[in-house]
């Protein structure tokens, strides 16, 4: 909601050397590394340990409900940045180098912007990550600093605009939901609902 009000508070180009003009050495270096938290390799590691580490508990429902959400996010994601959306270009296409601080060392690409892959992705293992382990209100509010800080990550590198990075966290919230319902509702995969039900019942005592 805060990504949407800004979009209609600022141009598209103005907002984003607004961002971009906000650096630091130390946020340099921090988004150059962090940014990759959102990245396919991560979010499937991560995905595939934290439903290993859950087995015991909760069976393969949750290695399915990680999977799944991880499948449908990056064919959603994939397909309107190649198919939909393949002449949107990214903030050095569209405003150019010159115009723009870039950090040593992050390759910069200048097409497929719309939406943001890395903040979907981000969005979705963070929504996965607390569902399992956001039983008190200060954890979910980590993971989703967490998920916010991948999005910003990809606008201060300047590997997207504000709009592509709003949408992708839209697209990735909207992926585990329906992650959530669709293996929920199959026999092997009740299991996530007593998830829900303890945490629920955790949180109001």
């Amino acid at each position: 909601m805060v990504g949407c009000i800004l979009l209609m508070l600022s141009g598209k180009v103005e907002g984003h050397l607004f961002v971009n003009s906000m650096h630091t050495p130390f946020l340099d270096f921090f988004f150059t590394y962090f940014t990759h938290v959102g990245g396919g390799t991560f979010v499937v590691v991560g995905s595939i340990a934290l439903s290993i580490l859950s087995w015991k508990r909760f069976g393969p429902s949750v290695l399915a409900l990680g999977l799944f959400n991880l499948i449908l996010v990056a064919g959603i994601t994939q397909s309107l940045k190649h198919l939909v959306f393949s002449d949107a270009l990214r903030p050095v296409g569209f405003i150019g180098r010159k115009f723009l601080h870039t950090v040593p060392g992050v390759e910069l690409h200048t097409s497929n912007s719309f939406p943001s892959g890395h903040t979907a992705a981000g969005f979705a293992f963070f929504a996965f990550v607390a569902f399992l382990y956001g039983k008190r209100w200060w954890a979910q509010v980590v993971f989703a600093l967490a998920a916010i800080l991948v999005g910003y990550s990809r606008i201060y590198l300047s590997q997207h605009f504000l709009e592509d990075a709003v949408f992708g966290g839209t697209i990735g919230l909207v992926c585990f939901v329906l992650s959530y319902v669709s293996i929920s509702n199959l026999k092997f995969g009740k299991a996530l609902k007593q998830i829900n039900l303890r945490s629920s019942e955790t949180s109001s005592t």
